[in-house]
């Protein structure tokens, strides 16, 4: 016969964080899940509409969140039968979820959040997802403090472990993630932007001031090299470069450059080559704006 239609409606009552370096987020989910069995129908003999039982005493489409990472159940699983024997199931289920992140553009990037129901015993011939499926949120009221949310329209297919597997019918809902990139601009931006201007000041002073500009021209390379690391850890460990290290690696390579242009000129220096070691910084000077909007050209464009 016709496979048995499944209606999830799924309530996003939150997500508290979203964890890059551990690619989860923690969401509160309401969710109601209902559906038809006419063994349960009654006549009109019976005393009341609706009847509770045990979730494991009935017939049930055996559904299970494949991205759960410790959801707890925060309510009974129990299910409110009707007397035309329309079962609705409610659930509240809160925890941390698993997500697969795309970080090639943090941290102007947008993620997509899942929440990805299964049903791990029935086929698509034999249940389906109704139509009527659906997400509400209050999109303006979430929190994950950072970010901004859209919702998108479930996905309906089938989950298979293996290509020629027995498949389980498979809904998908979920809400698009936009990173809010202001906080990275202050933390990583414009840290990393002083440490360039720093190194470019060294090639202001004069060049015999040999000690000035080599302890200036050293402090830029080990501040940067520090706080790329640092940075670095708070991401995961992906096999690719985010937009991020990008700019870090960029500003690590001008600063470098700017370590070997002060070496030079200071070499210069001290072997009577001065015109031409004022002359090199000259040139440091002009230069260094203009690869430094070099690198944010190629940080975001590429």
């Amino acid at each position: 016969g016709e496979p048995d239609e499944i209606t999830v409606g799924l309530g996003l009552l939150d997500i508290a964080d979203i964890n890059d370096r551990e690619q989860v987020f923690e969401a509160d989910n309401f969710v109601e899940v209902g559906w038809w069995d006419p063994r349960l129908a009654v006549d009109g003999n019976v005393d009341t509409d609706l009847r509770t039982f045990p979730l494991d005493a009935i017939w049930s489409p055996r559904l299970t969140v494949i991205n759960n990472r410790g959801l707890d159940s925060l309510l009974p699983e129990v299910a409110t039968v009707d007397r035309n024997g329309n079962v609705v199931v409610r659930l509240r289920l809160s925890g941390p979820l698993a997500v697969d992140l795309d970080l090639r553009d943090f941290p102007f990037d947008t993620q997509r959040l899942p929440i990805n129901v299964v049903s791990y015993q029935y086929s698509p011939s034999e249940i389906v997802f109704s139509e009527a499926s659906e997400l509400v949120a209050r999109l303006d009221d979430l929190g994950g403090e950072g970010w901004t949310y859209t919702a998108v329209e479930p996905d309906r297919a089938v989950y298979r472990l293996q290509e020629d597997g027995r498949g389980g019918s498979r809904i998908s809902f979920a809400v698009m993630a936009d990173r809010q990139a202001g906080y990275y601009v202050f933390t990583l931006a414009l840290p990393m932007t002083l440490i360039l201007f720093l190194a470019w000041m060294a090639h202001w002073l004069p060049v015999d001031v040999i000690p000035s500009r080599m302890g200036i021209a050293t402090a830029t390379v080990f501040s940067l090299i520090a706080f790329g690391v640092s940075f670095r850890l708070t991401l995961p460990k992906i096999p690719y470069l985010t937009d991020a290290d990008r700019f870090v690696l960029y500003s690590t390579l001008l600063v470098l450059v700017s370590l070997a242009v002060t070496v030079a000129s200071v070499r210069w220096a001290r072997t009577d080559r001065q015109p031409a070691a004022a002359n090199l910084t000259r040139q440091a000077r002009l230069a260094f704006p203009f690869l430094y909007g070099l690198i944010v050209l190629l940080t975001y464009t590429t």
